[in-house]
């Protein structure tokens, strides 16, 4: 067997090449991919390995983690003949919050300049901070002038009042800090960290959908996200600790199985519709332990098994769309993805339940990526490879992320006192 040879990084130019790793509670994934002079992008390099060490994204050992992610990372470094240097990375956690803020400040007939939407930025910001907690994303959501809602960039517009609004997402501080260490264990920069749901969002909605409202849901193994983008952005997120992995574990308790041989069992013939003619067909699968024995299961009979866990997970996401306060902004639409969204009869439930149209969320085929990576199963990993091209007009906090700053992980720009001085 020839030696891999390992293409030289600085022979691209510095943005040509990008990565993104997902880590998830069931796999981690990663992409390479590299960006012609017209900015388009193409698979190089995938790669995705058993998770271990991450449970309702919390580190609860960081050696297997570190272990699974080294693997993960290497294969797809393999394919790509290519080593990576910075990588981007996805982050969800239960403990993530957003929250909308708004100002409006005096601008005495003058123009608006940059200076005031960074001074309006940082208020507002700081106005957020709390010690325990770092921001991942600022996202302006709208501007006004005057009064006059509905501005999408009021630079250069003459008035006398700004008014601005922002949606900050946060989460734990020490949670983002661990993962953020075993990512550096690994040998790899962090060149962003990205929150998961709001990379998918901006992935696999379209514009309308993101304009006129639309829920989001990603169900995962271990943990279910909810997403409400309205005007453009997004105004709400939750994530709850439900996820497929309960599905797994209920079929593996209730019909004797190994847990391997539930999620495959779940994965292959999984679905909800009872009419289906085969329902009564039976499924061999082998039994839990080593005495050789066989177990048969109806299609009816795993049926009532997935459908009261699924029918859970969708009710508890309908509450927290109730709970935001944002549900008639969304037009009648909600979009699933995940590993748990391909199964047959979910798109019809989830409709049922959240009382709106649903559709099946798919990633964009990026050229080359791999035929076993282009389900909704690898939405997160897709959709966070190409954020880093998508113009999503945030404000930049990737320097509050890296700090360590214990006074303060996320003060940056001009102080508060500055703020006051030039304002008031």
């Amino acid at each position: 067997m020839s030696k891999l040879k390992w293409l030289n990084y600085s022979s691209f130019s510095k943005n040509s090449i990008i990565a993104a790793l997902d880590i998830g509670s069931s796999k981690v994934c990663c992409l390479i991919g590299k960006l012609d002079n017209q900015n388009n992008l193409s698979i190089i390099g995938a790669g995705f390995y058993e998770s271990k060490g991450l449970v309702s994204g919390i580190i609860t050992d960081m050696k297997a983690l570190e272990t699974a992610i080294r693997n993960c990372v290497a294969s797809a470094e393999k394919m790509a003949a290519v080593r990576v240097k910075k990588i981007t990375i996805g982050f969800s956690s239960v403990n993530v919050e957003i929250e909308n803020l708004n100002i409006e400040i005096d601008l005495k007939g003058s123009i608006v300049s940059q200076g005031d939407l960074d001074r309006a930025y940082n208020f507002l910001s700081e106005k957020h901070i709390t010690g325990s907690r770092s921001i991942l994303h600022i996202i302006p959501v709208q501007y006004s002038i005057d009064g006059n809602k509905g501005v999408k960039s009021p630079l250069g517009m003459f008035g006398d009042k700004l008014g601005v609004e922002i949606s900050i997402i946060s989460t734990d501080q020490n949670i983002l800090k661990n993962f953020q260490n075993v990512v550096k264990q690994c040998d790899l920069e962090i060149d962003n960290i990205i929150y998961t749901p709001y990379a998918i969002g901006l992935s696999l909605l379209s514009e309308e959908e993101k304009e006129l409202g639309v829920a989001l849901v990603d169900i995962g193994s271990t943990l279910s996200s909810l997403s409400i983008f309205y005007n453009g952005t997004i105004l709400f997120t939750k994530i709850i600790p439900l996820g497929g992995n309960m599905i797994t574990n209920d079929i593996s308790r209730i019909f004797s199985l190994s847990k391997a041989d539930s999620e495959r069992v779940k994965i292959i013939n999984g679905q909800l519709i009872e009419e289906l003619e085969n329902s009564l067909s039976i499924i061999e699968v082998d039994a839990l332990g080593n005495d050789n024995d066989s177990v048969e299961i109806t299609r009816k009979d795993l049926i009532s098994v997935i459908k009261p866990r699924v029918k859970e997970i969708i009710n508890t996401l309908k509450e927290q769309v109730l709970e935001s306060g944002y549900n008639h902004l969304i037009a009648n639409r909600v979009v699933i993805t995940g590993g748990a969204s391909q199964m047959d009869g979910l798109i019809n439930i989830t409709s049922t339940i959240i009382e709106k149209r649903a559709r099946l969320g798919k990633s964009n085929v990026i050229k080359g990526i791999p035929e076993n990576m282009r389900s909704s199963s690898f939405s997160a990993i897709n959709s966070l490879l190409t954020y880093s091209i998508i113009n999503n007009n945030e404000i930049s906090v990737r320097n509050n992320i890296k700090s360590n700053n214990s006074g303060g992980l996320y003060i940056y720009l001009i102080k508060f006192k500055n703020w006051i001085l030039e304002n008031f």
